[in-house]
């Protein structure tokens, strides 16, 4: 109790818990993903069916973790006022489409063929700001990578080569990457060179990013 007699806050009330969003039509999937949730997580879940139904109200949640059957944000991830970390699950990863949503800007990649362990450690690491994949969908990834030459990049023409398909040009690039418009020219050219591609156009399917599971064609 305070000096005036009134109860103060607990930690609860005082911070209370972060927003997940799970969108998952499927009924039996969307329960096992909550329970997952539930068992390693403090979160506040909010459920929607698909994409178009997560309300601006939503946009200041901690994490969107978004099925890969789920379609885009008119071709985002997640809608550009908002605020959370998107994190793609599947219930069987391929390496196409492991790769797809991994260039759409997927900070993890959840597969339900593994544990609700791999899944809690996976997003552990996510939620402290790095990336991560469940070993399942980690396997899609080196395959998808090999498939397509993309080990060859390095980190830094990973992620020009990752905005230039979301269709960036290269100067909004070098904004985005504090770099100049020259450097990133080159990094572009490089990326080619690896890819074996001539044009911007190419690049999406050399990234193995044509056509998700979603229809969806970048």
């Amino acid at each position: 109790m305070d000096a005036f007699g009134s109860a103060l806050p607990d930690d609860h009330a005082a911070h209370p818990p972060d927003i997940c969003v799970i969108c998952e039509e499927r009924s039996l999937i969307r329960t096992l993903v909550s329970r997952w949730m539930e068992q390693s997580f403090p979160f506040r879940l909010i459920h929607v069916n698909h994409a178009e139904e997560i309300e601006e109200e939503h946009y200041q949640a901690r994490l969107l973790v978004l099925s890969a059957r789920s379609t885009l944000f008119d071709g985002e991830l997640a809608p550009k006022k908002a605020h959370f970390v998107p994190i793609v699950f599947d219930d069987g990863f391929t390496s196409h489409n492991a790769r797809w949503w991994k260039v759409r800007g997927a900070k993890g990649l959840l597969d339900l063929r593994d544990s609700a362990e791999c899944w809690a450690h996976c997003i552990s690491l996510v939620l402290a700001g790095g990336e991560a994949a469940t070993p399942a969908a980690s396997s899609a990834l080196e395959e998808a990578n090999e498939k397509h030459g993309l080990q060859l990049l390095s980190k830094r023409e990973m992620q020009v080569a990752q905005h230039l398909v979301r269709g960036l040009s290269a100067e909004q690039v070098a904004k985005k990457l504090g770099t100049t418009v020259g450097t990133i020219k080159n990094q572009r050219k490089a990326v080619y060179g690896k890819l074996k591609i001539l044009r911007a156009t190419q690049l999406p399917w050399a990234m193995g990013n044509g056509v998700g599971r979603s229809g969806v064609r970048l």
